[in-house]
């Protein structure tokens, strides 16, 4: 079926040609065309330059097309003629139509069609049974998008424009216009409406089928269904506003009631046909008598060629300028001097009436002086103009960003401070969160609140400062624990508990109790030392006396050393009769001067405990 259906495209196209009588449809697939780019070229003695033109046949102001179109139809379906014979009749030449052309690209545009036609065709599948035969008007509304093969290459056939200007012979190719025949293809779907008139005939008359009956009832009514066209044709430019083409195309229905058969024929094959049309249409857009791009209704010089930016008139230096209003039309200037060139001595790009630096090239912001160093800022102001700097320092560099020049930098590199540091960084060497030009202890670590001193009894006294840096104590006592009241009464009761032998320095036995106390007080408080005084009545010679007070000092303190006191922590003196507390003259004033007294201080302490 597939290969017969191919044989009837070939049957259709040659049909067209017999009606139509027109011979350029047999090339329909096998034509091209050649292209050249479009340029303007000027030369002269001294410079030869060459400017694009735009494709004027097909500018973009040429995109719409309108048109007509007429031809004829072939349908295939459940009513299809299958054989080879007699196909050529059933071609229904009443195809008629008109579309809209627009081009998106050089190569793609997209086309809109209304057209109407009719189709028909006689049953031979079953001659033997049946008779069958249909015919329907159509009407379709479609749009297909449309791939010109060459349309880039469009129209571009190149000629040579020679013309005098300024004494000057020029030259410009234009593109002109040549016919040729141009292939395109095209895809796109639509909407198509049918009516069938169906003539149900069999040779057995009265012979009704419910399948009958339920074509006649769903094919006889008007159906309006999808319709999907695929296809290729090819158009002849016969100027530049009229185009003649001829086009075949293959369109599937979404229905199979084109006929008005289907549960009697082939109900799993929807219907198609095939549609060929010549056509003609008409393009809309402006003249350019001189192909340079420009409509003559724009176009200032409308017999020359030119460009868009001076409104079609030619511009030989390329300045913006055209060639007709350029007192220098060879050489690139401004519009205020008439197209001449701008005095410039250094070649810096700024004229020499704006250039504070003529003799030398410079920069447009600076008014044509130099910046060397390329840091922002003219040499003129610069004060480092090899170095690239910043403007607060003059044009001096300040590599590493802290605020102060290198100059004045003690570490340029690193950043810094400028008070105290010179520009170096804030250090803290201890790393205790306290810089070293606050911190009383530098290499040590210690807390914040004590300046960067370590307090490792953490009793807020810093340890350089603390007597009893091992041992918490009380601020107002140098960080020391302060004594007990019941130790210091202990050690005022060992003032007059500790007894001698009458005129020698050994401790009586009832003295070893009081003496131990005193130890287990120096344990308790190991931070603290003992000073151990001796003294007599006035009794004796006073050398003997003092000699006497001592080796009772040191008595009591080698009892203590031998309860583990350590004897760095004790010292012993004797006074003799030099200080007394009550009066000599009484027994009783006597035995009370005799005694051996016990306080406690702090080492470094200038206020003894």
């Amino acid at each position: 079926m597939y290969l017969i259906r191919h044989f009837h495209a070939l049957i259709f196209i040659q049909a067209i040609m017999r009606k139509t009588n027109y011979l350029p449809f047999a090339l329909l697939f096998m034509c091209g065309a050649a292209s050249v780019t479009a340029q303007k070229i000027i030369t002269h003695p001294a410079k030869t330059e060459v400017l694009n033109f735009a494709d004027t046949a097909r500018s973009m102001e040429r995109v719409l097309e309108v048109g007509l179109l007429a031809g004829g139809n072939l349908y295939f379906g459940d009513l299809s003629n299958d054989q080879f014979d007699g196909l050529k009749e059933e071609v229904n030449f009443s195809q008629l139509g008109i579309f809209m052309r627009r081009h998106i690209w050089p190569n793609l545009a997209m086309r809109a069609n209304l057209q109407t036609g009719l189709l028909s065709s006689k049953d031979q599948a079953y001659p033997e049974a049946r008779n069958y035969n249909f015919s329907t008007r159509i009407s379709e509304l479609s749009l297909q998008a449309e791939w010109d093969i060459l349309g880039k290459r469009r129209y571009r056939h190149v000629d040579t424009l020679v013309y005098t200007l300024d004494n000057y012979t020029q030259y410009a190719l234009v593109n002109v216009f040549r016919r040729q025949l141009l292939p395109y293809g095209f895809a796109g779907m639509g909407m198509l409406m049918s009516h069938a008139k169906t003539n149900f005939n069999y040779k057995d008359d009265g012979l009704i089928t419910p399948e009958i009956e339920e074509d006649k009832k769903l094919g006889g009514v008007t159906r309006t269904k999808k319709v999907f066209i695929v296809g290729g044709g090819l158009n002849l430019d016969l100027n530049r506003r009229w185009l003649l083409g001829g086009e075949v195309s293959l369109r599937y229905n979404d229905d199979d009631y084109l006929d008005g058969v289907s549960k009697t024929g082939n109900p799993l094959t929807n219907d198609m046909y095939l549609c060929g049309n010549i056509h003609l249409s008409y393009r809309f857009g402006k003249r350019d008598k001189d192909n340079d791009g420009t409509a003559d209704a724009f176009d200032k010089c409308p017999d020359i060629p030119g460009l868009g930016r001076t409104h079609g008139c030619p511009d030989a230096d390329n300045d913006g300028i055209s060639d007709k209003e350029d007192e220098c039309p060879r050489v690139a200037g401004v519009l205020s001097l008439a197209g001449c060139p701008i005095k410039d001595f250094d070649n810096d790009g700024v004229p020499d009436v704006d250039d504070e630096c003529e003799k030398i090239p410079g920069l447009p912001q600076f008014h044509g002086c130099p910046d060397t160093d390329a840091d922002g800022i003219e040499d003129r102001q610069d004060s480092c103009i090899t170095v690239p700097g910043v403007l607060v320092f003059h044009g001096c560099p300040d590599t590493d960003g802290d605020g102060i020049e290198d100059k004045k930098d003690a570490c340029p590199k690193e950043k810094g401070v400028e008070e105290y540091y010179y520009g170096c960084p804030v250090r803290d060497t201890d790393g205790d969160g306290v810089e070293d030009r606050y911190d009383k202890c530098l290499i040590e670590s210690g807390k914040v609140e004590l300046m960067g001193c370590p307090d490792k009894d953490n009793d807020g006294v810093a340890d350089a400062d603390d007597f009893c840096p091992g041992t918490a104590g009380l601020k107002d006592n140098h960080g020391c624990p302060v004594l007990e009241q019941k130790d210091v009464e202990k050690l005022k009761v060992a003032m007059k508990a500790v007894k001698f032998e009458v005129g020698k320095s050994v401790l009586k036995a009832e003295s070893n109790k009081i003496l131990t106390e005193v130890a287990q007080i120096m344990v308790k408080y190991p931070d603290y030392h003992l000073k151990i005084e001796g003294h007599t009545d006035n009794v004796g010679k006073p050398d003997k006396n003092k000699l006497l007070s001592e080796q009772r000092a040191t008595a009591c303190a080698n009892f203590l050393i031998g309860k583990g006191i350590g004897a760095t922590r004790i010292s012993a003196t004797g006074f003799g009769s030099t200080r007394p507390i009550a009066d000599n003259k009484t027994a009783a004033g006597k035995a009370e001067n005799r005694r051996v007294e016990f306080s406690t201080f702090l080492p470094g302490d200038s206020e003894k405990k």
